[in-house]
């Protein structure tokens, strides 16, 4: 039975408990690990909870007036999905000149490696996707859970000829979310054993017919498909359910933009 509102202190968790999930708020009504953050002055490195983010810890360790970015962006599942990246030029900025990003975490052509098995098949996936572009052009992706060999593609999303898209199966730009702009959105990818549907703020923006098959990445995922087409922007959130979500999409969404005030 599908859920329409979410009750009061309910969590991502309870709704229905994901495969993987990466914030820097809780998802699960705790105080996780969020992330492991390198302080650039020195190259020393600490792990903080969302509640060490929000007290200040974060900033008090990086410095004033340095850079702190994110090793690894811990997932909140329980499921040890996390996401790595120890190679310090494509670490993503979280503390910029002793401040915290705004918007979550800042990739400028980074990236970090998910685990090959967080989605078994592209018929039965569900991605949730809080990012914010910074540029209208080029090629670049946020998340990519399965990728073009065949045709096996799923993007969320994906920026392409001026338009951001949700890819699938045999097409980068299967399903367009709209002309790319540099505003803060939520967009969702899920697929069913028949039909793969893409919402961009919680509106449908088409149906295709769903596929079957997965084709695993060698490297990259967040930020990045196989450690190219690198995201530019910024990314708050990604939910990911190695299944399909449609009966809990809205109350999934509602959680998301309680929280964020997308749209």
């Amino acid at each position: 039975q599908q859920r329409r509102l979410n009750q009061v202190g309910e969590t991502i968790s309870s709704i229905a408990a994901p495969t993987a999930a990466y914030s820097l708020r809780s998802l699960t009504g705790g105080d996780p690990l969020a992330v492991r953050v390198r302080r650039t002055s020195d190259d020393s490195e600490q792990d903080f909870t969302v509640s060490g983010i929000n007290s200040g810890a974060l900033v008090d360790f990086v410095g004033s007036g340095n850079n702190g970015r994110v090793q690894t962006w811990y997932d909140q599942s329980g499921n040890g999905n996390h996401a790595p990246q120890t190679t310090a030029s494509l670490q993503a900025l979280i503390v910029s000149s002793g401040s915290l990003v705004s918007n979550g975490i800042d990739f400028q052509n980074d990236t970090y490696d998910i685990p090959t098995d967080v989605i078994s098949n592209i018929n039965s996936a569900s991605a949730f996707v809080v990012a914010k572009s910074d540029t209208t052009g080029g090629s670049k992706a946020a998340l990519a859970l399965s990728r073009n060999d065949p045709d096996f593609r799923f993007y969320v999303p994906i920026l392409i000829s001026g338009n951001l898209n949700f890819g699938y199966q045999d097409s980068a730009a299967k399903i367009s979310f709209g002309s790319a702009d540099t505003n803060k959105h939520l967009f969702t990818g899920i697929a069913g054993s028949s039909n793969a549907e893409a919402f961009l703020d919680g509106t449908s923006k088409g149906t295709v017919s769903s596929a079957d098959g997965k084709s695993a990445l060698s490297s990259g995922g967040i930020g990045s498909i196989n450690s190219g087409v690198l995201w530019d922007g910024t990314i708050q959130e990604i939910i990911i359910y190695n299944s399909d979500q449609t009966a809990n999409r809205t109350a999934i969404e509602t959680n998301i933009n309680s929280h964020y005030s997308i749209f």
